[in-house]
């Protein structure tokens, strides 16, 4: 028997609690829906319509975007569920326009597409005209900006010194959405990372301008989550199977304090260590019981300071060059559910560089 189907009783009960909690929410990131283009941002249309039928069967609310964040602290009167889904798509990819806007039109659900805005400008045939993306804002759908050229925000373009850099930063998330919102009429600041990858300054730059910020990290949000590094669930590629989706779509946040860490590493700090504290209010889990994971290592040693509220948890092998992660969770007492944190490591090789664009 399949995980979704064991859960149906649980949801049931879940959705008609009258427990006071704050909302949570879980966002899924999509790329292209079809059968074209490279593997690792695909989802078959098979797959996005079961992903669709299990929000659908588990009677999850589907909400827009920037509504479903204004209210992330708004306690449950009846009004606002426990949790939400927001759907979000990255790059405008047509096969948004051709595939999955049908299937989400059908359910009447709200998404986001983020844009960067010099694919359309260049009419690349694999993206979204302003024409279509139009069609998709007069039908209620929000777009969102993902910078200018997509290009890694985190990394120190050659040639610019450290206050070129961050102006460069600057103008890519400026300069598009001056683009977005004349072309499209004003649309919500929420911005997609480029490969999800951030850093204190870039993260800094979206507060100060007012926007909320996603990056690739799996995960659920909550009411202390940081807005400008929240977490989505990918689930193109190999993170497609609607098995795995099942229990994604079910987490739960960590009550955290707000604080993070910046997931840009220096030149040879491959075994991050990664310190979690939690917020005061009681969990439904036993924080002694979460397990962490690492890329490529599995299981990774993890401690507890029940004193201090604080889990502490760190790699026992090096970390490899590029994207890694740390994946937390633990099963919640009271429901069927799982408590999911994910931290993003962004780390350079020994010479302080960067592996080659991919």
């Amino acid at each position: 028997m399949k995980f979704g189907y064991r859960l149906m009783g649980f949801i049931g009960l879940l959705l008609a609690s009258q427990v006071t909690m704050a909302m949570s929410a879980v966002v899924l990131q999509y790329h292209r829906i079809g059968e074209t283009g490279a593997a690792i941002t695909r989802t078959s249309l098979a797959n996005f319509q079961a992903h669709l039928d299990l929000i659908e069967r588990f009677g999850l609310p589907v909400l827009p975007l920037p509504g479903l964040l204004k209210n992330i602290c708004a306690e449950n009167s009846g009004e606002m569920p426990e949790s939400g889904i927001a759907i979000t798509f990255d790059d405008a990819h047509i096969s948004v326009y051709e595939q999955a806007w049908p299937a989400l039109k059908a359910r009447g659900w709200p998404f986001t597409v983020f844009v960067n805005t010099a694919a359309v400008d260049g009419e690349y045939a694999s993206v979204m005209d302003w024409h279509q993306l139009q069609q998709l804002v007069d039908a209620g759908v929000i777009i969102g900006n993902h910078s200018v050229d997509h290009r890694h925000l985190s990394r120190q373009p050659e040639g610019l010194n450290q206050l070129q850099w961050r102006n460069w930063t600057l103008t890519q998330i400026t300069t598009a959405q001056q683009r977005i919102d004349p072309q499209l009429g004003t649309q919500p600041k929420i911005f997609a990372y480029p490969y999800g990858e951030y850093d204190q300054e870039s993260v800094d730059q979206l507060k100060q301008l007012g926007y909320s910020a996603f990056g690739q990290q799996s995960g659920a949000i909550g009411c202390h989550s940081n807005l400008q590094a929240l977490p989505r669930f990918p689930v193109s590629g190999v993170y497609a199977n609607p098995e795995s989706v099942e229990l994604k779509l079910l987490t739960l946040p960590f009550p955290l304090d707000g604080s993070w860490i910046n997931p840009v590493r220096a030149a040879g700090d491959r075994r991050p260590q990664l310190e979690l504290k939690f917020h005061a209010e009681g969990h439904r889990f036993d924080p002694a019981s979460i397990s962490c994971f690492a890329t490529g290592q599995g299981a990774i040693e993890t401690s507890w300071d029940q004193q201090q509220g604080v889990l502490s948890t760190q790699a026992a092998e090096d970390l490899p060059v590029g994207r890694s992660r740390y994946n937390c969770t633990v099963r919640n007492r009271l429901q069927q559910r799982y408590h999911w944190f994910s931290q993003p490591w962004f780390i350079p090789d020994d010479q302080g560089q960067w592996p080659a664009e991919r």
